[in-house]
């Protein structure tokens, strides 16, 4: 996931981020998305409920998602 940040609000939500037991890493970037981060959940009801919880936080302008799947 990436996602565009209001100016100065990146270490704030950053944070917020990271308290997501679901989120594997969040790091800032310095282009066109503030933040990038990786999700991982063992079913589909805790993706979504962590992308729910990360796109709930106040200050991100626009987020962009890409989902990979692994077989089992």
């Amino acid at each position: 996931m990436f996602i565009e940040c209001r100016y100065g609000s990146q270490d704030e939500i950053l944070g917020q981020i990271r308290a997501v037991p679901e989120v594997v890493y969040a790091y800032k970037l310095d282009k066109s998305y503030d933040i990038v981060v990786k999700v991982e959940s063992d079913s589909f009801e805790k993706f979504t409920s962590a992308m729910s919880k990360i796109r709930a936080i106040r200050d991100m302008l626009n987020t962009d998602t890409m989902i990979g799947f692994k077989k089992p």
